[in-house]
């Protein structure tokens, strides 16, 4: 057996105090509170419009010239929650003798920290509802002092160039009593203030999130956080994403290096009271459950629209998009980091947010931006896509969030993960940057309030401005079920404990509202119906009109034929649309298909345009060939794409035939750069150091007990062998998988393996592993086999009985 021979253990990194760490936190300590009120009165005084930036059109081209980087993780607490050594080294040694927020990230606790195989939790529930318990309204100087009362206090740390930034921890989605975090960044050379980074008061109803909401940046370089509180979050973490996220990187201790940074002052924001009139308790209102904007997701969600969206060019004005919005595509959307399918439902009121962060970005930065905001909430957060349904920067360019936003149908959005509770039934559009202190900008405001008017005509409503009820899916600041009064446009803070939209923000909502009234009294535009763009004597457009007769199922064409990429046209008919390219030929695609491969950004995204229509295939399955991919599905399934390396694997074992039978998701990011995807009886996985492999049960289950791909084990580097005496075994990076059909599976692994695979591998007399290695009291690790055991001792010896 041809068996990788180097899987002992690795040995850990040796940790060290940070490079250019100096004690004398004290002073700084000291000077902090009267040097950040100097600071924050002279920002307070600086007009209140955020700050412009590069003219539109300059910075860094949207991040397009950056190469794929990975996101980078520094780990504040273990698992226990202790503190390592890098949340600690800003705190100076005085308060360090005294053991406040003191631990050491040892082996010991390394090794506790357990290792479980990802699933879902249930939402923490509000202990209170209607509007008890509101953020009471501070605009600080504060009183609490990120530095001087710090708990864990890193150095400011140099790292590379970022994007956006979030805290994760584990446990329930609320941060202990008392715990507050802070996190300040340098852009361009100068520190910005310590802001607040709020628990996230969103996410999917689905789930908890234990994290914290973005925090924006216009491409920072170095970092300082801080946790203020007694009781620190267990497995806290901070997610620095670049412009093009690829895989993740933790730096340690001796990866960091230490940088100066002056006092600055502290950013707080709470709910402004006087506009706490807008909320009302819940028993004040309950409307009847016939109301028509009150569906249950699974009586309101559609697979498609009843009536096919065009498909436009990457900007796009299409459904009667009253400002040209920046498609998916055209931002650069990853289609392995989704994992949550678009789901429409009836909706008519819309939630203003802001990200929080600086307001530092230029233009050009904003599709990076937008990138790392979907790589925070699909990856980091577990959402699966992006929370929110759209977002424009403070230049009033549009960018559509969650998948399906553009292409939903009148009076119906794409459920999206912005405000836990009320994701269904509306949209949600966040404004990039902190409106705290400062203003939105005209721009910003103008394009945030056109969109708002643009959907709530699209569903049929007139008064924009008026209130209606809302209902309650998950409990957070009101109880599930309920329905509530709400205006047709409000804020984040209306309907979750967070001060988001900020308190300038929210004192914007009026101005919204009156944009939002003029829009919804003007005649839609858009594309809908839109006339040719091309002669009727180009080839696309003779094509399309050829292959109609064998195509009637697509219905009557409902535009002209538009232009597209690669030379290509595309039209739009009553059930789906028409696509032609020199290199494919005239194709249809109608749905499930459309919406499907929609989430990848349609012929111009990375599955390219079709290349086939429709076709049954194997037992009943149904596929259909594009350019990047292949789309399969079972009448009444959902559509999964498969392409690459991973569909070529596929492919060699046996394509429809294979023992995995069909994909059943698309492609999904993990660790390492590497993927997976899932199949109707097993998953596949990829890495650059280990290829295209596969996992079915029972081995599945019991690499899950490790922590699948991101845990001890690694990546899978082989499939299922049949060994000697008709023994199995997969061997992984970090070990070896054995059973005997309808027997248990054991991993071996480590120094325990080598002792094993000496003594004859599966020829030993030993046989093979009947049970995990177990590390006893006195630190011995032992494991069990057919006919005996072997045992390793903490100083390396070896004994095998």
């Amino acid at each position: 057996m041809n068996v990788p021979r180097a899987l002992g253990r690795i040995a850990p990194r040796g940790g060290h105090r940070l490079s250019g760490h100096a004690g004398g936190l004290s002073v700084r300590a000291h000077a902090c509170r009267s040097a950040g009120l100097i600071a924050l009165t002279s920002l307070l005084l600086s007009s209140l419009a955020p700050a412009a930036g590069a003219a539109p059109g300059a910075g860094d081209s949207g991040g397009q010239g950056e190469a794929p980087a990975p996101v980078q993780i520094l780990d504040l607490t273990t698992a226990s929650g202790q503190a390592t050594e890098v949340a600690q080294s800003g705190l100076d040694d005085a308060r360090a003798s005294t053991g406040r927020g003191s631990g050491s990230a040892d082996a010991a606790s390394a090794s506790a920290a357990a290792v479980l195989g990802a699933t879902a939790t249930v939402p923490a529930l509000a202990q209170t509802t209607g509007t008890a318990g509101a953020p009471v309204p501070s605009i600080l100087p504060a009183a609490t002092d990120p530095q001087a009362d710090a708990a864990l206090l890193t150095d400011p740390l140099e790292v590379d160039r970022f994007f956006v930034a979030g805290f994760t921890w584990t446990g329930g989605a609320d941060l202990p009593d008392g715990v507050r975090i802070y996190l300040r960044v340098r852009e361009n050379g100068s520190w910005s203030p310590w802001y607040l980074s709020e628990a996230a008061d969103s996410g999917r109803d689905d789930r908890a999130t234990p994290g914290t909401g973005e925090f924006v940046t216009g491409g920072a370089d170095a970092i300082q956080a801080s946790v203020v509180g007694s009781a620190l979050p267990a497995g806290l973490k901070l997610a620095l994403v670049p412009s093009r996220p690829q895989g993740e990187e933790v730096l340690d201790a001796d990866d960091l290096t230490t940088t100066h940074a002056a006092p600055t002052p502290v950013i707080e924001d709470a709910s402004a009271t006087e506009n706490q009139s807008a909320q009302v308790d819940p028993a004040a209102m309950t409307l009847p459950a016939s109301t028509a904007l009150v569906a249950h997701p699974a009586a309101a969600s559609v697979a498609a629209p009843a009536t096919v969206p065009v498909v436009a060019p990457a900007v796009t004005t299409a459904n009667g998009l009253p400002v040209a919005v920046t498609t998916r595509a055209e931002w650069g959307a990853n289609a392995s980091y989704m994992s949550w399918d678009p789901e429409y439902a009836r909706a008519g009121h819309v939630v203003v947010h802001h990200t929080a962060g600086t307001n530092n970005y230029s233009a050009g930065q904003s599709a990076s931006i937008v990138r790392g905001i979907y790589y925070y909430h699909a990856v980091v957060l577990d959402w699966g896509d992006i929370g929110y349904n759209f977002l424009v920067d403070k230049f009033g360019t549009v960018f559509e969030g969650r998948s399906g936003s553009v292409a939903a149908p009148a009076g119906r959005m794409s459920i999206g993960a912005h405000a836990r509770g009320v994701n269904t039934g509306t949209m949600g559009i966040s404004m990039m940057g902190d409106y705290s202190t400062v203003s939105p900008s005209d721009a910003q405001l103008s394009s945030v309030g056109k969109m708002a008017g643009w959907f709530l005509k699209r569903a049929g409503i007139s008064d924009v401005t008026g209130w209606a009820g809302l209902h309650v899916w998950t409990t957070e600041r009101y109880q599930a079920g309920s329905t509530i009064s709400m205006p047709r446009i409000l804020g984040h803070r209306d309907v979750g404990y967070t001060t988001c939209p900020g308190n300038v923000g929210y004192s914007k909502l009026g101005t919204i509202r009156a944009i939002a009234k003029a829009q919804g009294s003007s005649p839609q535009g858009g594309s809908s119906g839109a006339p040719s763009t091309v002669s009727q004597d180009h080839p696309g457009a003779v094509a399309l009109r050829g292959a109609l007769g064998a195509n009637g199922w697509i219905g009557a064409a409902t535009s002209g034929v538009q232009a597209s990429a690669k030379g290509g046209v595309f039209q739009s008919f009553e059930h789906g649309v028409g696509y032609w390219s020199p290199a494919t030929g005239a194709q249809f695609v109608g749905e499930p298909v459309l919406s499907a491969w929609g989430a990848y950004g349609y012929q111009t995204g990375s599955m390219g345009y079709p290349r086939s229509g429709g076709v049954v295939g194997v037992g009943g399955s149904r596929h259909q060939i594009f350019e990047g991919g292949i789309a399969y599905w079972r009448p009444g399934g959902r559509v999964s794409f498969i392409h690459g390396l991973i569909l070529n694997a596929w492919a060699a074992s046996g394509w429809e035939h294979s023992w995995l039978g069909l994909p059943t998701s698309n492609e999904t990011a993990s660790t390492k750069g590497g993927v997976f995807q899932r199949f109707e009886r097993g998953v596949a996985y990829w890495s650059p150091a280990t290829g295209a492999q596969f996992v079915g049960e029972p081995v599945l289950s019991a690499w899950g007990a490790y922590g699948y791909q991101t845990g001890s084990m690694g990546y899978p580097r082989s499939g299922g062998v049949v060994g000697v005496g008709g023994s199995r075994h997969q061997i992984f990076e970090g070990g070896i998988a054995y059973w005997r059909p309808g027997g248990r599976v054991s991993f071996i692994h480590g120094l325990i393996l080598n002792a094993w695979a000496a003594s004859g591998w599966e020829h030993s007399w030993l046989g093979l592993p009947t049970g995990r290695a177990v590390r006893q009291a006195d630190g011995t690790m032992t494991q069990t086999f057919e006919k005996g055991g072997i045992s390793v001792a903490p100083n390396g010896k070896v004994t095998i009985r």
